[in-house]
C-alpha cells in the first residue's frame, strides 16, 4: 500500500507520476480495497476530498497503532462495537486479542472482520508464563503424548493452549502432593539417613 501522507493531497488528486500515470487512479483503486465503499464518485470533488481525509486518518492512526494481538481489522470496520450495544469500540490501535478472539467467534461476519488474524486465535492468551510458552512451542501431537503420561485425554481439549495449561495443573498438583515414605510392620518409616548406613561398620578416620 502506497503511504499517501508522502505526497500532497493536490499532486493526489490532479498530478501523474513518472510514468504519466494519475495518481488518482492508484489512490482510488487502494481505497476501493481498503474501505470497500459500495461506490466511488471520482467525479464529486467534495467525495474526493473525504476520501483524501478519511485515508490519510487511517493511515496515520496505523502508524502509531501498538498492535500486538495479531489481529488487524479491515477498514470499513474500524471502530465496530465489540457486541450489539456495547459502548465499548475496537480500533486497531488498542485492538486486544481478547477482543479480537470475541468478534471471531461471536460477531456473524467473523473472519470477514478482519485483515489480518493470528495463528493462535481463539487459544488462551500467553502471558509471562515461560513454562507455558515453552509448551506451545510443541506440536499438537508432542503436547498429547504429554497429557497422555500424566493421565489427561490430550485429544479431548480443543487446542494446544487449553492442553498446556492442562499439563501444568497436572505437574503443579503433582508437586503440592508428594508422595509419602512408605511404612515398616512398627509403623516407622523405612527411609534411612543414607549417610548414616553407608558409616555403619566403618572405622573413624583420625589425622
Amino acid at each position: 500500500m502506497t503511504d499517501w501522507r508522502e505526497i500532497d493531497k493536490t499532486t493526489i488528486l490532479t498530478g501523474t507520476d513518472e510514468n504519466g500515470n494519475r495518481y488518482l487512479s492508484r489512490f482510488l483503486k487502494e481505497y476501493q480495497q481498503t474501505f470497500q465503499p459500495d461506490m466511488i464518485n471520482a467525479g464529486c470533488q467534495r467525495c474526493l476530498d473525504d476520501y483524501y481525509n478519511n485515508f490519510i486518518k487511517y493511515l496515520n492512526t496505523m502508524g502509531t497503532a501498538k498492535n500486538d494481538s495479531g489481529y488487524i481489522l479491515k477498514a470499513k470496520y474500524e471502530g465496530i462495537p465489540l457486541e450489539f450495544g456495547s459502548q465499548t469500540f475496537v480500533r486497531n490501535s488498542t485492538i486486544t486479542k481478547k477482543q479480537g478472539d470475541f468478534l471471531l467467534k461471536n460477531h456473524k461476519r467473523g473472519e470477514e472482520l478482519f485483515e489480518q488474524i493470528p495463528e493462535n486465535a481463539g487459544e488462551p492468551e500467553v502471558t509471562g508464563d515461560d513454562a507455558l510458552k515453552e509448551l506451545l512451542k510443541l506440536e499438537r501431537k508432542e503436547l498429547n503424548e504429554k497429557a497422555d503420561a500424566l493421565g489427561l485425554d490430550g485429544k479431548s481439549y480443543a487446542n494446544k493452549g487449553e492442553v498446556a495449561q492442562a499439563i501444568l495443573d497436572k505437574e503443579a498438583e503433582a508437586v503440592k502432593t508428594p508422595t509419602e515414605p512408605a511404612a515398616d510392620a512398627n509403623g516407622d518409616d523405612t527411609d534411612t539417613d543414607a549417610g548414616d548406613q553407608d558409616d555403619a561398620g566403618e572405622p573413624e578416620v583420625t589425622e
